[in-house]
């Protein structure tokens, strides 16, 4: 089966470990995604927690926001084209995934296409090309009517804002990840981003337990909830209100999962240089590697019933589906009172309902195992 998957910076992360060690670990379903679409992302929140924000600090139900938006420093909720909803940034801070203080990723740098509003103008996805594989999917698609295309030197404001967020999320959380080592806690994705001694980070994490899984990532807040672990290991692990957690009765010892995790350790130099080795010549920044950068919009032709921005994620998988590219995409979706909803979509209905942009934590890593095992 050939899948797409749609997912942050940490979960791309997550998704390409997993494809590096394949081998080592004696899985191999994560091969089976043969197309990423990665969505630039500053930080986000818990469910639980931006229910309680929405709802219990502002008095707004959730059922009555048909759009989120973050604009000039406010997250704003819409319904019939009107605001009912403006909470100030700042006033989000507590609420924020305490993992997401913690990463480096803005633009989602290992995915072949990467996607965002920042940078374009109204009614447009900036999209970042990293592969030709995502090249091609791009120009096929304007090819065949399903977006429109413009080069980011074409409009404003430009890719300005995406390099001056990418550079204040680096720095904040570096400075975060500081202050945690200080404490005593280790952010080792960040510490071993150059590392290029596979054979060293296998031999680590032989013998690990959960307790080691717990102590390293979950406990030094650095977990994001991906599932990973829960997807190499699940007969001892599950998943229990966004958190890994021992199954009842099952042994500890989970060396797989500790190996997986991309919070033990990240060689993402290795990844990156693997992942782009047959590119040829590309453009490197504080971006990541990639080939150039678009203004993308949704054409008629993608029907689309639901959208943010410009709509260029469905749009693509749209095409991807109908032009064979490929069989399922594994993404999200939310129900009528915004709870996210890790999906397999597989038919052009499943996929438009996936449109829109959630601002919640979804774990995907698990249902794509499960798909691709099949």
């Amino acid at each position: 089966m050939k899948l797409a998957y749609v997912g942050l910076p940490c979960q791309l992360q997550a998704l390409r470990k997993l494809q590096l060690f394949s081998d080592q670990l004696g899985q191999e379903w994560a091969n089976s995604v043969s197309l990423t679409i990665g969505l630039f992302c500053r930080e986000n929140w818990a469910y639980t927690c931006f229910r309680a924000l929405v709802e219990d600090d502002y008095g707004v139900k959730l059922s009555e926001v048909e759009k989120f938006d973050i604009k000039k420093g406010k997250v704003i909720g819409m319904r019939n084209g009107e605001v009912v909803l403006e909470i100030p940034l700042a006033e989000t801070k507590p609420y924020v995934r305490v993992g997401c203080q913690v990463c480096l990723d803005f633009s989602a740098e290992l995915a072949d296409l990467s996607v965002g509003a920042v940078g374009s103008p109204a009614k447009y996805s900036t999209v970042i090309v990293r592969t030709k594989r995502g090249m091609d999917l791009l120009k096929a698609a304007e090819r065949e009517g399903y977006v429109e295309v413009k080069h980011i030197s074409e409009v404003k404001p430009g890719p300005k804002l995406v390099l001056k967020l990418t550079k204040e999320k680096r720095d904040e959380n570096l400075a975060e990840a500081e202050r945690r080592e200080r404490a005593g806690y280790v952010a080792k994705h960040i510490a071993t981003m150059g590392e290029n001694n596979l054979e060293k980070l296998v031999e680590e994490a032989q013998g690990k337990s959960f307790a080691d899984l717990e102590k390293d990532v979950i406990d030094a807040g650095m977990c994001i909830s991906c599932g990973t672990c829960v997807a190499v290991a699940s007969e001892q692990l599950e998943m229990v209100e966004e958190r890994p957690r021992l199954k009842e009765g099952a042994k500890g010892d989970v060396p797989n999962a500790y190996l997986a995790c991309p919070r033990t350790s990240l060689p993402s130099m290795v990844i990156a240089e693997k992942l782009f080795a047959d590119e040829g010549e590309m453009n490197s920044d504080s971006l990541g590697k990639y080939i150039d950068i678009f203004a993308v919009k949704a054409t008629d032709k993608a029907k689309l019933t639901r959208w943010q921005d410009g709509g260029a994620v469905t749009a693509l998988l749209l095409y991807a589906l109908k032009a064979g590219e490929i069989d399922a995409a594994i993404t999200a979706k939310r129900d009528e009172n915004w709870r996210p909803l890790a999906v397999v979509a597989s038919s052009e209905e499943e996929l438009r309902e996936t449109g829109g942009t959630l601002y919640c934590y979804v774990t995907n890593m698990p249902l794509l195992r499960e798909v691709a095992s099949k």
